[in-house]
């Protein structure tokens, strides 16, 4: 059964990157225009130290959970999304090993609850990469991938039999013999 008509799920994919992206901020002590949103093209990157975020991937931790209330019907669901962050620039290599040691510390649990059903779940260490500008020059760019759990909720309308109407029938006379 497809369920286009419910409403959209609480936690989506911005909202997670959202939150990553101000976690980040704190982390590193970036600006917020030096944390962005990867795949973007035709937009030149800024100056200095910065950090990609690109959603990497999508796992699905366990099976649907569905509850119902009045009129309703809510369907839960636990699964990973992997994000990888690509530190660019001066100090990325200390930037991503960073990332990646406080990525599973309590704070930043406590930081990701703030923005809804978002938990960290591990960190994969970080790897330097090979990156050349546009003017042909090497720069210091590190990666990390960063798997959280997201707990999304989606809610439909649902028909109930909240009534019934009971009576005793002599079943002959209801139901002839033939």
């Amino acid at each position: 059964m497809v369920e286009a008509d419910g409403a959209p799920p609480d936690v989506t994919e911005g909202t997670v990157l959202a939150a990553l992206g101000q976690w980040l901020c704190a982390t590193l002590s970036l600006s917020a225009d030096a944390v962005m949103v990867g795949q973007v093209n035709r937009v030149a990157p800024p100056c200095g130290t910065f950090a990609i975020m690109t959603v990497a991937g999508r796992g699905r931790i366990a099976t649907n959970r569905t509850t119902y209330g009045a009129g309703c019907r809510t369907v839960w669901m636990q699964q990973r999304i992997d994000v990888r962050v690509d530190l660019h620039g001066a100090g990325a290599g200390d930037g991503a090993g960073r990332v990646a040691l406080l990525f599973r510390d309590p704070a930043c649990a406590d930081f990701l609850a703030g923005f809804g059903s978002i938990a960290p779940l591990h960190a994969d260490p970080p790897v330097q990469r090979d990156f050349v500008s546009d003017a042909a020059q090497y720069e210091d760019t590190w990666q990390v991938t960063l798997s959280l759990q997201v707990n999304s909720t989606a809610t439909f309308a649902q028909e109930f039999a909240d009534t019934l109407n009971v009576g005793i029938f002599e079943t002959d006379a209801t139901f002839p013999p033939e």
